[in-house]
């Protein structure tokens, strides 16, 4: 007689990122996941083996909704306009689901299998840089990926609230425009 499901992955996977939403990494046991979820703890690990299994499928999950809200402007090849439209989305995704946008930036626990969603996301920015950016489509993504995860950490670090200092929209534009700037240089040079 088979085992009547009380939950499926799906939920839990759900529930655990509310969780980690709501209390960051340190808040999610899977004890206490389990009795929101009014199961077992053991029940939980008929879906996921280890609470680092769990966190991989969440940090899989953080690359997927990352893709689907970077996928209306990765839908084309990058512009310079879609350039700053792809920073202002992933930008929007780190001020809106911080602790998931951690999770997807350190979770080092990804299978083989998983490893590839977040390969899916890097092709398809290098792709759609290729017209725009040429055989340096993969050294310009790297560079816009370093620049925006950097003026995450600034605004979570509190640089910008210094007076004086230049205010995140600004500085993205200004950065966006240095790096378009440079690829115009590179373009031009011999």
């Amino acid at each position: 007689m088979p085992y009547p499901a009380k939950t499926s992955a799906e939920q839990i996977l759900s529930a655990a990122i509310t969780r980690l939403e709501q209390g960051g990494q340190a808040g999610l046991s899977l004890r206490a996941l389990a009795a929101e979820l009014k199961l077992t703890p053991n029940a939980l690990y008929r879906y996921f083996g280890s609470r680092e299994a769990l966190l991989a499928a969440m940090a899989v999950q953080g690359a997927v909704l990352l893709l689907q809200a970077l996928e209306p402007v990765l839908r084309n090849s990058l512009s310079p306009q879609g350039v700053h439209e792809l920073a202002r989305r992933y930008l929007a995704f780190a001020r809106t689901r911080p602790a998931l946008y951690d999770l997807y930036m350190t979770c080092d626990s990804l299978s083989s299998e998983q490893q590839q969603t977040y390969e899916q996301l890097w092709e398809q920015v290098v792709q759609q840089l290729q017209p725009l950016a040429g055989s340096h489509s993969a050294q310009v993504a790297m560079t816009l990926w370093s620049y925006l995860h950097g003026l995450v950490g600034l605004e979570r670090s509190g640089v910008y609230d210094s007076p004086g200092s230049p205010k995140p929209p600004q500085n993205l534009a200004f950065g966006l425009n240095l790096l378009l700037a440079g690829l115009r240089t590179l373009e031009s040079s011999p």
